[in-house]
């Protein structure tokens, strides 16, 4: 079994805003040149970890629900070592695979030449099936620069996700809940743990934030320290 990850020093700091850890994010990958695609595989072994938390045996299949982002690119990352661990996967993308770009793409070509199938725009019969066959569901629909009421299909998607009955977990944010305000676009998960990233934000405590966000753990995923050290408002 994969170890679980060491308590994080980090998780003391300050929340922040989105454009903060925007900044940071920016700095660390055109500054300093860390690839945002090893970001992503940090960010993905974060979520993998927590799942493994809820879950420690592979009993029953882990259900992940991928936006077209790089929050659905968080969750593809996470199906990886998910599956070298032995899960049992079902992975559904809320949008076209061409509509993928970037390191989400890459991602997605990975876990399908590993045998996996990305299953896009569910049926909602499909959908329904797929929650009801799992242990646990994976958000990685939304990320922190949501603006703007959800929009169809997520908007259902995440309705079947609150009503499932199931452990989930969010990556990085609730989907569709505002990172800054803590407030509600429409609808949002309703997370039983939310693996934030770099920092915590400030919207996960705040108005609706504790609501959805549920238990927080925070994964620096190898940003540099003194980037997320720097006190930034």
């Amino acid at each position: 079994q994969p170890p679980l990850p060491p308590p994080d020093p980090l998780r003391a700091h300050q929340a922040v805003s989105v454009a903060s850890m925007q900044r940071i994010d920016t700095e660390a990958i055109e500054t300093i040149g860390i690839p945002r695609l090893l970001l992503m595989e940090h960010a993905g072994l974060a979520v993998a970890h927590c799942v493994h938390t809820f879950l420690p045996t592979a009993t029953q299949p882990i259900l992940i629900c991928c936006g077209s982002g790089f929050n659905g690119g968080d969750g593809l990352a996470a199906a990886r070592h998910l599956h070298a661990w032995g899960y049992r996967l079902h992975l559904l993308l809320a949008a076209r695979r061409d509509q993928l770009r970037d390191e989400p793409a890459i991602y997605a070509n990975i876990v399908e030449r590993l045998g996996l199938s990305v299953e896009e725009l569910p049926s909602v019969a499909a959908t329904e099936q797929a929650m009801k066959a799992c242990g646990l569901i994976i958000d990685a629909l939304l990320g922190i620069g949501v603006r703007g009421s959800v929009r169809q299909p997520l908007h259902s998607l995440i309705a079947r996700i609150n009503a499932a009955g199931k452990p989930v977990i969010a990556v990085d944010v609730p989907s569709g809940l505002d990172a800054d305000t803590g407030e509600v676009h429409g609808i949002a998960v309703k997370a039983t743990c939310t693996v934030t990233f770099g920092l915590p934000k400030q919207g996960c405590f705040i108005s609706h934030g504790p609501a959805h966000t549920g238990s927080l753990v925070v994964d620096p995923i190898s940003l540099p320290r003194r980037l997320l050290e720097q006190k930034r408002s």
